[in-house]
């Protein structure tokens, strides 16, 4: 463990339930609405075409399910993203970019640019605790890229603030 990861202090984020939750109920509404929709048209189509279909919604679930609603960083550098269908463990050195929303939005998705995947994290960007994990990433990585809306992240300070933290602040 190098100096800069012993610095870290074990934190975590987890996204606003009301996000969470309005996102799949429009998921759900939106299967409710087209699987009727599709099932009523049916018979004019055929079956390869029901099948693609059938798999686009398949599909859709599964992805959304992947989206993770919880990071947690342990004081090694450590990184845990949790979402409904799986949780992912790995190491900050081996996040190479974060990329957030070109323009500055304050909800939406975080793609994590991995070793060997992508992850993605509903986000809050206003939610200081999310700050402060982006910050310790980037103590604990100091290689890693921030990308769109997040670039403003800078090396964080003992306390693991960032000046990214205090731009919105009084």
């Amino acid at each position: 463990m190098d100096d800069s990861t012993s610095l870290i202090k074990p934190s975590m984020y987890k996204a606003p339930s009301p996000y969470v939750i309005l996102f799949y109920m429009a998921l759900t509404a939106w299967t409710i609405v087209s699987v009727p929709l599709i099932y009523s048209k049916a018979s004019g189509m055929s079956t390869t075409f029901l099948l693609i279909i059938a798999f686009f919604i398949v599909y859709t679930w599964y992805f959304s399910l992947g989206i993770s609603y919880r990071v947690k960083i342990e004081s090694d550098g450590s990184i845990q993203l949790t979402s409904l269908r799986k949780t992912i463990r790995t190491h900050s050195e081996k996040i190479y970019r974060i990329e957030a929303p070109p323009f500055p939005i304050w909800i939406g998705f975080i793609r994590f640019r991995l070793e060997r995947e992508v992850a993605y994290l509903f986000f809050s960007l206003k939610d200081r605790s999310l700050q402060r994990i982006f910050s310790l990433i980037r103590m604990a990585n100091p290689e890693i890229t921030f990308k769109g809306s997040m670039k403003n992240f800078s090396t964080p300070n003992k306390n693991g603030d960032s000046e990214a933290m205090h731009q919105n602040d009084p």
